[in-house]
């Protein structure tokens, strides 16, 4: 009996070892959170604290009779079980069974923080319902010297405090849980009792502290995840009611495009919004209106290269080029000559030097 009761003790550190190893990877990962090996990542460290959790019961490690004193050094860490099953679990893909998924992991973090309570590592109102406690209490101070606005106030800023301080006292347990990791490694397999006990206590307070802003975020959850079952169902059943009220009707009701705007005024100002509606996609207005602009520039483009081609290597003009060159000279000749016809007309009336005839 001894000897199947040390076989589970060796098989419960592996296994939880084994599933800390792989709750350390899920939490470095950058990836996408509905990848399937992810998904299977997360299953396995499930099914690996569950494990543990169950060879725990049946060892019989802990009491509700006993202090954290008279805990073993080498059983302290397993109290952390159900946090790690409440923040896995978190990590669950899938809409359609979120609010169980969510349900679930509120159970194993409440599990936690009691089992922590009942050790005397947490005071009796941690958690969100006594953080909402403590700030519920200051409100009802409040109102009872001021207006409620005030109340409202010193409430948020108790809350706010509260926020900050665990905040804070969160990332000096992070550096301390990691101080003390180092130290554990150096040591390796002669690790002091004491080190390894303050490691434990460390990681159980760093826990605390996760698991309950944890179950707060789940709270919020769950209530927008009822609601939206409950509008769901509503408008369902709302949607089945409309359109058999209005099958009869259809026919002979015309349809009625609906404008979303905040008032009549608005629409009357800036109209309906449908004439802004686009009518030909980006690539078509490109090609309409883009296209010949870049085709005349290329075209200039290659003329001005092939000139320049033709005078760098000294061949004479393009008969074509030579051709349009005279006809331009001819019209600035022709045109020197209506100048100079005009300007005689200017100071030689019609007329002039006719002398009828005579001598």
């Amino acid at each position: 009996m001894a000897q199947e009761t040390l076989d589970d003790d060796i098989s419960l550190a592996h296994i939880f070892k084994s599933a800390c190893s792989l709750h350390d990877e899920i939490e470095s990962y950058q990836g996408s959170t509905n990848d399937d090996k992810f998904q299977k990542t997360i299953e396995n460290v499930m099914e690996g604290f569950e494990r543990s959790t169950r060879l725990v019961n049946t060892l019989g490690l802990f009491s509700r009779n006993e202090q954290f004193e008279d805990v073993q050094t080498s059983s302290i860490r397993y109290l952390l079980c159900p946090a790690y099953l409440s923040d896995t679990a978190l990590r669950r893909a899938g809409m359609e069974t979120r609010l169980e998924t969510v349900r679930t992991a509120k159970v194993y973090g409440n599990d936690f923080l009691t089992r922590c309570r009942d050790y005397g590592l947490t005071a009796e109102n941690t958690g969100p319902e006594g953080l909402d406690g403590a700030v519920a209490a200051v409100a009802s101070s409040g109102e009872a010297s001021s207006s409620s606005s005030s109340a409202r106030m010193q409430a948020m800023a108790a809350q706010r405090q509260a926020t900050l301080e665990q905040h804070r006292r969160k990332k000096e347990l992070e550096k301390r849980i990691k101080e003390l990791m180092g130290r554990v490694d150096s040591a390796g397999d002669s690790v002091d009792d004491e080190l390894e006990r303050d490691l434990s206590k460390t990681m159980l307070h760093y826990w605390i502290i996760r698991t309950t802003s944890n179950l707060k975020t789940i709270d919020q959850e769950i209530e927008v995840l009822q609601h939206m079952e409950k509008m769901k169902r509503q408008g369902g059943a709302a949607a089945l009611a409309e359109s058999r009220q209005a099958a009869p009707d259809a026919e002979r009701r015309p349809f009625k495009p609906v404008v979303i705007t905040r008032d009549k005024i608005k629409a009357g100002v800036f109209g309906a919004g449908y004439p802004s509606l686009p009518t030909i996609s980006m690539e078509e207005f490109y090609q309409k209106e883009c296209e010949p602009i870049v085709q005349e520039y290329e075209d200039k483009q290659e003329a001005e290269r092939i000139h320049a081609d033709r005078v760098k290597r000294g061949l004479a003009e393009d008969p074509a080029e030579a051709a349009v060159k005279d006809s331009d000279d001819e019209d600035d000749e022709k045109l020197q000559k209506q100048r100079a016809k005009d300007d005689w007309k200017d100071d030689h009336r019609r007329g002039y030097g006719n002398r009828h005839n005579r001598s």
